[in-house]
């Protein structure tokens, strides 16, 4: 009698397993049925090109967003982003560089090398001017310009004078990196953030002032027409930036070139903090692009001129890109 009851326990443990799986079965099948449904709505016809509108392409904005934003605004005048940042009303980010730790291991190491300089020379001369100090100070002097104590006042004064020398660099290789720029950014109503490392702890340090406060050197440009930004120069890796309101040890900015620009553009710095015309910018930038350098030899004018022909071709391969890369 207890077989039978326990058989029928396993009856409808059976029957009640089968029957979860039948309705998990037909849930997948209703699902992928769906699927190909949408899939068969949303995939365009044999030259149906809809797909490549503007409307089309809004459905996608992460497909978008994956784009360069070199692409996205290489087409826009200078004028164009300038108004768009100036019409930001929230801190905008226009500058931004990681300082590499070779720098940060590298200022110390050098600081602690002419450290080491500055005093073993200081030793080396103040032992040097007392042993010839008493040995002149045996033999009366022939003239009074010979004292022995004036001539160890002169030796001293020179040693201390050769010893500031790497003292000096010493706190020169511990200062600069504290006054390299991490990250610029524009606040509304002409006003801007500068963030630097701390001196000794590295921490960033963020201060906010007005852009009139704010000055480049005028003999130097940032936009120079060279490179993916417009800012590379073989003469200079950084530029400075002036707060003629701070004190003399925190005055002066050190911002790096080789730094992330807004709308990878370096001109943006010198419409801010140079004083420089949109209208000037806008037109050494024409000036620049249309010259052609003076190093290409014909071979490379041919290919040159044969990419400015196949770009009118290429923005529907481009759209096309866009659209249908994969996730």
């Amino acid at each position: 009698m207890a077989r039978c009851v326990y058989h029928d326990v396993y009856d409808v443990y059976i029957t009640r397993f089968h029957f979860q799986r039948c309705v998990l079965e037909n849930l997948r099948s209703t699902k992928k049925r769906i699927c190909r449904t949408r899939f068969a709505a949303d995939t365009p016809a044999a030259g149906d090109f809809s797909m490549l509108r503007p409307t089309a392409i809004r459905v996608a904005p992460h497909m978008m967003w994956r784009a360069t934003r070199a692409h996205s605004t290489a087409g826009l005048p200078f004028s164009s982003k300038l108004a768009a940042l100036i019409a930001k009303t929230s801190p905008e980010q226009i500058y931004s560089y990681s300082v590499p730790r070779l720098v940060k291991f590298g200022s110390w190491t050098l600081s602690g090398v002419f450290l080491v300089y500055g005093v073993s020379f200081a030793d080396w001369s103040l032992t040097s001017s007392l042993e010839l100090y008493s040995e002149e100070a045996q033999q009366p002097p022939s003239s009074w310009w010979k004292h022995p104590k004036l001539l160890l006042a002169a030796r001293i004064a020179g040693s201390a004078l050769l010893t500031l020398i790497p003292l000096t660099l010493s706190s020169i290789a511990i200062y600069a990196p504290s006054r390299i720029v991490t990250a610029v950014s524009y606040v509304p109503h002409g006003a801007c953030e500068i963030t630097r490392g701390a001196l000794f702890s590295g921490k960033l340090v963020s201060r906010v002032t007005n852009l009139s406060n704010i000055a480049r050197n005028q003999k130097t440009k940032v936009y120079t027409g060279v490179g993916p930004q417009g800012t590379d120069d073989r003469a200079s890796f950084a530029f400075l930036l002036t707060d003629a309101h701070r004190p003399a040890w925190d005055r002066f900015y050190i911002v790096n070139r080789s730094g992330r620009f807004w709308a990878q553009d370096g001109r943006i710095f010198d419409a801010l903090f140079g004083g420089e015309s949109v209208r000037s910018l806008e037109r050494s930038n024409t000036a620049q692009a249309a010259a052609p350098p003076l190093t290409t030899s014909p071979v490379q004018r041919m290919i040159a001129a044969e990419k400015t022909r196949s770009k009118i071709h290429d923005h529907a391969g481009r759209a096309k890109n866009i659209v249908m890369r994969p996730k």
